[in-house]
């Protein structure tokens, strides 16, 4: 009995030995890498995009604040403001060269007082000269709100009156070739299309973001808008 249990003894383990002897397999397969090109998008991704860019769109054009009347309306009155300074100074200065052009008297005028105005420029330079009824003396006129530089008290100007009203007198040489344009002037016509295209803008503006929250009704009422303004 004990002579087979010995002898079944060395056949076990060498059994064991040789199981023992076996190494697992324990490479990993490397994974292939995957390009973006190789991704292709869920079906309903495109329109889920679609619907979040014009939620946002929506969103953002309801937060934009609708331009106010009283902003428009303050535009126009600006432009309407800087049109008349403008045509005040321009139609009356082309009407005195006008005048004086067809009917005007030229002579010799002294010049009796020549001041200068707080910006340093010419003030009303007073004149004397020899009118159809005597001695007149009066205010050098202006163009467009300028007056002659270079006039000091007792110099001899050449000047052109109108016959019917003395006191409307030019210096000849602005009478042939006036001034093309004046500071005055040209501020008011710089300034007068700013105000006009900003009203313009902004009431397009306006009608744009009022239209767009009228035709949507998630984007509120329109007329809560038109209560605030």
């Amino acid at each position: 009995m004990s002579a087979r249990v010995s002898a079944a003894l060395p056949r076990q383990s060498a059994a064991g030995s040789g199981c023992d002897s076996r190494k697992p397999d324990l490479t990993v397969k490397k994974r292939t890498k995957r390009s973006r090109n190789d991704w292709t998008p869920p079906p309903n991704t495109a329109e889920q995009k679609a619907r979040l860019d014009e939620s946002r769109r929506k969103i953002a054009l309801a937060r934009r604040p609708v331009p106010q009347r009283r902003l428009i309306l303050t535009l126009l009155t600006l432009f309407l403001v800087a049109l008349g300074i403008f045509l005040g100074f321009s139609l009356p200065a082309h009407s005195l060269v006008s005048d004086l052009r067809s009917r005007g008297v030229a002579t010799w005028a002294e010049v009796t007082s020549s001041p200068r105005d707080h910006f340093g420029s010419p003030g009303n330079i007073k004149i004397q000269f020899k009118g159809p009824k005597g001695e007149v003396e009066t205010t050098l006129s202006d163009w467009g709100g300028r007056r002659p530089g270079g006039l000091a008290a007792g110099d001899p100007v050449p000047v052109t009156y109108d016959p019917h009203d003395p006191t409307r007198v030019l210096t000849t040489a602005w009478v042939k070739h006036p001034p093309v344009m004046t500071l005055p002037m040209f501020v008011c016509l710089v300034l007068s299309p700013f105000f006009l295209a900003g009203a313009i803008f902004l009431t397009v503006l306006r009608r744009r973001l009022l239209g767009a929250r009228n035709t949507d009704p998630t984007m509120g009422d329109p007329k809560d808008e038109r209560e605030h303004t």
